[in-house]
């Protein structure tokens, strides 16, 4: 049986988006009360959405690409779930201005502390960013008084091969 070492990078990224949403402060004030990890949709709204304003990073799967020079251009695609309570009765701007806040702080904070393995990725035919976020989708109605975004991520690195994860 060979003997096969596993560096498991993608978790790396994971923890490290997590960190970064953890560590996040604006004038000496974390911007999430609480932050945590998940790969269920329902366990991110039923459990983790009890303090304000949260995050939860979802995991939703790392895509390998072979190039050309014997290595792997992974990606791995999370979402981060952006949740807070906003008691505005049915005027939606005050609950919609908070999560656009809390969007972009979520960016600025993994931008700022990107993920050590993300780099950018390109061949001559495609490019794939080092970290690159979707426009959020966003409720601002339906959970009221909660306004929920949700944050698509994606975070590329390289394997020297396909024994290197």
């Amino acid at each position: 049986m060979p003997d096969i070492t596993v560096a498991n990078t993608d978790w790396s990224i994971l923890a490290d988006v997590r960190d970064a949403l953890a560590s996040a402060a604006i004038g000496g004030q974390a911007v999430f009360a609480s932050v945590a990890l998940t790969t269920s949709p329902q366990q991110a709204r039923e459990c983790h959405f009890r303090t304000s304003p949260a995050a939860v990073v979802r995991y939703l799967g790392t895509h390998q690409q072979p190039t050309p020079d014997e290595h792997l251009a992974c990606r791995v695609e999370m979402e981060v779930l952006l949740a807070v309570k906003v008691p505005a009765g049915v005027d939606e701007s005050a609950r919609l201005q908070e999560i656009l806040r809390l969007a972009n702080a979520a960016r600025n904070a993994v931008g700022a502390a990107r993920p050590a393995a993300a780099c950018d990725w390109g061949d001559g035919r495609h490019a794939m960013p080092a970290v690159a976020f979707a426009p959020p989708s966003l409720d601002t109605a339906e959970s009221a008084p909660w306004a929920i975004a949700a944050l698509p991520l994606s975070v590329t690195y390289t394997l020297d091969g396909p024994t290197a994860n």
